[in-house]
């Protein structure tokens, strides 16, 4: 095993990758010697940790336009056997639930996110990264696939709505407002865990829209697979078009969630939601508002505040 100055090579762990890492980019001389393009590499890798994860060497190559012989390459420069065993430090960090820490970890050791007595820079810069994400997920939404969703909701004979953890938000938001459009829709929260058997009620004609961000919730993508085996249609919901959900269906809505944010920025996904909605509306027409009345007139009736 080789020694760089205290820093031991190959490295074991994620937190010794990013140790490497940053040590590169500061010029140490305990540092792995990496070309420019290499360690920009790494730290785009370390960025998107779930990716370096779960991706083929092509796939995540051509992730970051890059060849795969230079994913190779790296992992050699880091003093290991090749790119299974760099895989594999990526995937043990996902495996133990550590993904919010490293990438925490990652933005504060990098600089990325300004320190104490910052925080109007710090405000600003998220602020513009959420512009960005914004403005990414609005050109990446092609209108003939806005409209072949709404219509999958209009269409389908029930609805179930999946998503857990923090992307529970947007499943309520999208089921609650749903409810107004239309009947038979179903929010699959997993109290006491009984919603989860509800998957059997689907079958050809029915819709399940699954919500999840990297790293995905298995609950939400077992879910999902189910419904799909049992006949129903999946509606996908995600932050990036090498997610699971995303790989089981054409039917795929992204909403970019990029930027120096400790956990996934959802602003993109609500928008998502609602140009859904706003589309769903507008291809219902006059049934839409009288849905609509229908529901306020219920929620009059009974003095719902």
């Amino acid at each position: 095993m080789a020694d760089h100055d205290g820093f031991d090579t190959p490295p074991t762990s994620m937190a010794a990758l990013q140790a490497l890492s940053i040590a590169a980019r500061r010029g140490e001389s305990r540092a792995p010697r990496l070309t420019p393009g290499g360690l920009k590499l790494l730290e785009q890798l370390l960025a998107a940790p779930e990716l370096a994860a779960t991706l083929s060497i092509s796939a995540l190559a051509r992730q970051h336009g890059v060849n795969a012989s230079s994913l190779t390459r790296l992992a050699h420069a880091l003093e290991l056997t090749g790119f299974k065993a760099f895989q594999a430090l990526f995937r043990a960090d996902a495996a133990n639930g550590a993904f919010y820490s490293t990438r925490a970890e990652r933005l504060l050791d990098l600089g990325q996110v300004p320190s104490e007595g910052d925080h109007p820079v710090q405000r600003q810069t998220l602020w513009q990264e959420e512009m960005g994400n914004l403005s990414r997920t609005a050109e990446g939404l092609d209108e003939a696939r806005l409209e072949q969703a709404a219509r999958a909701l209009i269409d389908a004979r029930r609805v179930h709505v999946v998503g857990q953890r923090a992307c529970f938000a947007g499943a309520h938001y999208l089921s609650y407002y749903l409810g107004y459009l239309r009947s038979d829709v179903r929010l699959i929260d997993s109290l006491g865990g009984l919603n989860l058997e509800a998957v059997r009620e689907l079958g050809e004609g029915d819709l399940v829209v699954g919500i999840s961000y990297r790293p995905e919730t298995r609950i939400s993508v077992d879910y999902c697979r189910q419904a799909l085996e049992q006949g129903a249609q999946l509606l996908a919901l995600t932050n990036h078009g090498s997610a699971r959900l995303a790989t089981m269906t054409e039917l795929t809505l992204l909403a970019s969630s990029e930027g120096p944010f400790f956990f996934n920025p959802m602003s993109s996904l609500f928008v998502v939601i609602e140009m859904v909605l706003s589309h769903m509306a507008h291809e219902m027409g006059g049934d839409a508002v009288a849905s609509i009345r229908r529901r306020e007139a219920l929620i009059a009736r009974w003095q719902i505040e």
